[in-house]
Parts: C-alpha cells; sequence; structure tokens
C-alpha cells in the first residue's frame, strides 16, 4: 500500500516542503562516511585530470629547501658518490706527475752542473766515464 501512496506524490512538490538545512544537521557524516566504498570512488578518479589541475611552481615556492637540506646526510651522499675516491686518485697522480717532473729537472741540472764543472777544472769531456763505475760493471755481467 505504501508503493501506491509514493507512486501518487510528485516528489518535486514534496521537496518543496523539505528544509534541506535541517535535513542535512541531521545525518551523520561519519556513518555516511564508513558507508563510502574508497575504492570504487578512487576507480572513478581520473588522476591524469587531477595532476593536469595541480600548480606545480606553486607547490614548489611553498617548500623549505634550507629545511629540506638540513635533513640530508651530506657526508653519507659525499661518499656514496665516490668523490673521495676521485680526489685522492687524482691528486695521488698530480703528485706522481710532478714528482716526475721535478725528477726529470734534477737529471737536467746535474747534468749542466757536471759540465760546468768539468769546464772550471779543465777536464776533457772525451775522457770521461760515460757510466759509474758499478754500473759498467754490471752491464758488463
Amino acid at each position: 500500500m505504501t508503493g501506491r501512496v509514493v507512486e501518487t506524490i510528485d516528489p518535486d512538490s514534496l521537496l518543496e516542503y523539505v528544509d534541506v538545512d535541517a535535513l542535512i544537521e541531521r545525518i551523520d557524516v561519519n556513518a555516511l562516511i564508513d558507508r563510502v566504498d574508497l575504492d570504487r570512488l578512487l576507480a572513478r578518479v581520473d588522476l591524469d585530470q587531477v595532476l593536469a589541475r595541480i600548480d606545480l611552481d606553486r607547490v614548489l615556492d611553498g617548500l623549505d629547501i634550507d629545511r629540506i637540506l638540513a635533513r640530508v646526510d651530506l657526508e653519507a651522499l659525499v661518499r656514496r658518490s665516490g668523490i673521495p675516491d676521485i680526489v685522492a686518485e687524482s691528486t695521488g697522480a698530480v703528485a706522481g706527475s710532478a714528482l716526475d717532473v721535478a725528477r726529470g729537472q734534477l737529471v737536467g741540472l746535474d747534468a749542466l752542473v757536471a759540465r760546468l764543472v768539468d769546464r772550471l777544472l779543465r777536464r776533457n769531456p772525451s775522457k770521461q766515464a760515460s757510466a759509474p763505475l758499478l754500473l759498467r760493471e754490471e752491464s758488463g755481467r
């Protein structure tokens, strides 16, 4: 019998007499939210459309970069990057190269000083030994 009563009433004319604000105040919003199937609701959301509406510049302007960097362990980051190994390796290579250059310069200076001493002492360069005595003996063995 209630079915016939509902069928005979025009819903629009009935809603004219309903106080919507009073009706909403009577609704328990938490109970209503508990009845929502979240998975079904999220399946209907177009995330590409939602992300397209986000202003990334505005989001980035709100970031406190200093606060974020304060939380970063820079020492661990540098160690992980391998920079200390690269610096140590390049420093060793530079030091080795510098030593090689210095040695070459010293050999050249030594030869120059030897020639100068030979001239001052008026030694005949053709009568000078081509190598130290111990080195000459080992090369002959």
